[in-house]
C-alpha cells in the first residue's frame, strides 16, 4: 500500500509540473509543433470531462472523480484486492483522477495541452494518460487471464 501512495503521489507530483509548464509557456502563446504532423502543445481549459463531455459540469465532475478515487483505493489499496499488476494498473487510474480533480478544485477547469496534428482529436494532459494507459492495460490484462482460464479449463 505504501508503495502505491509512494508512486501515485510521484505521479501526481510530474502531471501537476507538466500542467504548470504548459500554463506558464503555452497559455496565450501560439501552438508549438513538437513532431510536425503528429503532436503538438497547445494550451486547452477543458471544464469537461473526457472529449469535453459535461462541459461546465465542474461540481458535478469534482463529486463523482472525489467519490471514485476514494472507492477505488479503499478497494485496491486498503482491501489489498488485486495482484500486483492489477494494483499498478490502478495506481495509474487513481493518480491520472487525482491530478484532473487537483485541476477542477483549484482552477474550475483542467489544463490540457497535447494535441494531435494528424486527426481530429480532444485535447488531453498526462493524467489522461494515465487514465488510458491504466485502463487499457487493465483490460487487456483481464481478457489475457480470461482466455487462460478458459483454456486451461478446455483442454
Amino acid at each position: 500500500m505504501i508503495f502505491s501512495i509512494i508512486i501515485t503521489s510521484l505521479l501526481v507530483a510530474l502531471d501537476q509540473y507538466s500542467k504548470y509548464l504548459a500554463t506558464n509557456y503555452l497559455m496565450g502563446n501560439s501552438p508549438v509543433v513538437v513532431i510536425p504532423g503528429v503532436l503538438g502543445l497547445r494550451y486547452v481549459e477543458n471544464t469537461g470531462a473526457a472529449f469535453s463531455m459535461l462541459s461546465n459540469s465542474t461540481d458535478f465532475l469534482i463529486v463523482v472523480t472525489a467519490i471514485a478515487m476514494l472507492v477505488m483505493a479503499y478497494v485496491f489499496w486498503y482491501k489489498n484486492y488485486g495482484d500486483s499488476f492489477e494494483k499498478l494498473c490502478f495506481t495509474l487510474i487513481i493518480a491520472g483522477g487525482i491530478g484532473n480533480l487537483i485541476d477542477r478544485v483549484l482552477n474550475g477547469f483542467v489544463v490540457d495541452y497535447f494535441e494531435f496534428l494528424f486527426m481530429k482529436f480532444a485535447v488531453f494532459n498526462v493524467a489522461d494518460v494515465y487514465v488510458c494507459t491504466g485502463i487499457a492495460l487493465y483490460a487487456l490484462y483481464t481478457f489475457y487471464v480470461e482466455f487462460y482460464k478458459k483454456r486451461g479449463n478446455n483442454g
